[in-house]
């Protein structure tokens, strides 16, 4: 075998191109393994060192929107198919909501009444119990250690009474539902607070959620800023200079 052979067998060919993503990758270890010699922690100190550091700034921010727009141009096919798949199956799920939707309201209004009536129930059972309870109570208190009949007749209002119990448990322990699935339809409690006093609300926040409410006037207040205004009531307005 000569030697053009020999090196085509052992793989002398052209080494394939490389993708997008490694030249970027190639490009941005090379800038910041260069950035490093330069960004010592000694600083800058004449207005050569000034150039050459900005010329390296440009080539880190050339080559950032380069890998940037790789990426985007690498995704592109998956956004794509994602959204197809998202546009495809959004009608479905959006009758579907639309249906529940309706179902839920269709049962609200008889699951409330259902509600109410075992309510009800419960109320009358639990005072039911409690007047048994007492009843017992009473009648334990006023029979004598020696009248056997009126222990006995005590210890009938007792059993009565805590039949009369467990009856009261079971009826505030039923709840109105609607069970002809695999998981029963229920109402469930909500609130939903409506903001009527403004200062109020601030004043009560103020004290209980203090960080939190500063955090929050100081995105109103940097919107502000970056919107130009340079007077705000109680804020300091610092002036910085950045590089860039």
């Amino acid at each position: 075998m000569n030697a053009t052979a020999a090196l085509a067998v052992i793989g002398h060919n052209n080494p394939p191109e490389p993708t997008p993503f490694e030249r970027a990758e190639a490009q941005i270890i090379m800038l910041f393994d260069e950035a490093k010699n330069w960004l010592d922690g000694e600083g800058i100190a004449t207005q050569a060192q000034a150039d050459d550091v900005s010329k390296l700034l440009d080539m880190i921010r050339k080559a950032k929107k380069a890998a940037d727009e790789a990426r985007v141009e690498e995704k592109r096919p998956h956004d794509e198919a994602a959204k197809e798949v998202q546009e495809k199956y959004k009608p479905l799920l959006t009758r579907c909501d639309l249906a529940a939707d309706a179902a839920k309201k269709a049962l609200a209004p008889f699951l409330e009444k259902l509600e109410a009536e075992k309510r009800a129930k419960a109320e009358a059972a639990r005072r039911e119990a409690e007047g048994k309870a007492r009843a017992a109570q009473e009648a334990i208190r006023a029979a004598q250690a020696t009248d056997l009949a009126a222990r006995e007749a005590a210890e009938a209002l007792i059993q009565d009474a805590k039949k009369a119990e467990a009856v009261a448990k079971r009826a505030e322990n039923d709840k109105a539902h609607g069970k002809g699935g695999s998981r029963a339809v229920t109402l469930r409690t909500t609130y939903r607070p409506v903001l009527k006093d403004a200062r109020e609300a601030a004043r009560y926040y103020w004290k209980t959620r203090q960080s939190e409410l500063e955090a929050f006037l100081l995105t109103l207040a940097e919107k502000d800023v970056r919107a130009g205004q340079q007077d705000i009531p109680g804020f300091d307005i610092i002036v910085e200079k950045v590089a860039v």
